[in-house]
């Protein structure tokens, strides 16, 4: 059922963000002047903090920048699917800094794989609502929009799941940010912070049956990547290893010293990490020295859940998956990989949702750029990391 494994895995995120070519740094004016295209396309601002969003497909934060219109754009989107007009109907592909769509993607129980399938590269077939859906506005403010609609998810053991769907997204004030991560700001930093929140209602008559199948929110933030990139999770416990996924790992792309992952996010290999749940802090974070970018993920997180949706192929623990997922792309012609960004990931637990009963995840990415001596405090007393610790 999971032969070829590799060649699937390249042809399910070339779907998953679709193949481009390595782009060039960059400006946010540059990248607005290509979503310019997409309907509902917003620009939510507080001073120089901005970030480009749409309602309509599916409440996606595109890109964002912590310094103005002139700014560094930090958000990956496929830029190819905009410019020809096929966006519309690959949402699954379109990429973004947080977009939503619905694990597990492989497995018994997925939701990329047609009933009665072998699941092959040649077979890949999202739920049909994930690649097409459009939401309609529920709520906006200066700073926030609100969009949701109906939604049926199948998945591979046949069963329909009939959801009600609201996603809310917010950009952050600097005093919110300060608040939320208890750290002080000050002129030599700019910053942008952005939260996606997500509930998910059962709308259908039955309860939600494990031995059929269940469904996890998952946030994916696509962003630019530097040669230099490090991804950092600090951890609750001493792990000796993460999960992997697709290509084989070694100590030039992870180090784990003192309960913290250090994971090269180089866009040069391909390759998956993700940590379980036991081993969960609620927080994570990247530092690419070259642009003197600090990036925070933080995300709602309960201890001890029961069910977290399994993505590594060929598994045979379907409840048993991680929380975080760190994705590192690659750009190889050869291989056919044109993936220039890594993902922040993460997954909410799966419930057997009685009708009427909701999921709800929360995920904030913020960005820090600025003087290395201040991205190194808010690592510090975030992450627990002095940056001059990262030997990758």
């Amino acid at each position: 059922m999971f032969k070829n494994t590799l060649i699937v895995v390249s042809s399910f995120m070339c779907l998953i963000i679709s193949c481009n070519s390595l782009p060039k740094t960059t400006t946010f004016e540059e990248d607005i002047e290509v979503l310019k295209k997409i309907e509902d396309l917003t620009i939510l601002k507080n001073d120089d903090a901005m970030i480009a969003v749409s309602g309509t497909y599916q409440a996606r934060v595109f890109t964002s920048t912590s310094n103005g219109i002139k700014g560094r754009s930090y958000g990956y989107f496929n830029k190819r699917l905009i410019q020809n007009n096929e966006y519309k109907t690959n949402l699954t592909s379109l990429g973004g800094e947080g977009r939503l769509i619905f694990a597990p993607e492989v497995g018994k129980y997925a939701t990329f794989f047609a009933p009665n399938t072998e699941q092959t590269a040649n077979t890949i077939s999202p739920s049909p609502d994930m690649k097409s859906k459009i939401f309609n506005e529920l709520d906006r403010t200066n700073l926030s929009i609100t969009s949701g609609n109906k939604m049926q998810i199948r998945n591979a053991n046949s069963y329909i799941f009939e959801l009600n769907v609201k996603r809310k997204i917010s950009l952050k004030t600097n005093s919110q940010i300060q608040d939320e991560l208890k750290i002080t700001l000050n002129n030599n930093l700019k910053a942008v912070a952005f939260s996606a929140e997500s509930w998910v209602r059962n709308i259908g008559k039955k309860q939600w049956d494990k031995e059929k199948g269940l469904l996890s929110i998952w946030d994916i933030g696509c962003i630019k990547s530097s040669p230099k990139t490090i991804v950092i999770i600090p951890t609750k416990n001493k792990i000796e290893e993460v999960t992997n996924y697709f290509t084989p790992l070694n100590s030039d792309r992870v180090n784990i010293k003192n309960g913290v992952v250090f994971y090269k996010a180089d866009t040069n290999y391909m390759n998956k990490i993700g940590i379980q749940q036991e081993n969960i802090k609620n927080v994570f974070g990247s530092y690419s020295p070259e642009i003197n970018l600090l990036t925070i993920c933080t995300f709602n997180f309960i201890e001890n859940e029961d069910y977290y949706a399994n993505c590594v192929w060929g598994h045979s623990k379907p409840y048993k998956g991680d929380v975080i997922n760190i994705f590192n792309g690659e750009v190889n012609e050869e291989l056919d990989r044109n993936w220039p960004f890594y993902e922040m990931e993460t997954l909410s637990s799966q419930k057997e949702l009685k009708p009427n009963k909701e999921i709800y995840h929360r995920q904030t990415i913020f960005h820090f750029e600025g003087a290395k001596e201040e991205l190194n405090k808010i690592s510090k007393k975030v992450l627990g990391v002095e940056l001059t610790e990262i030997k990758i």
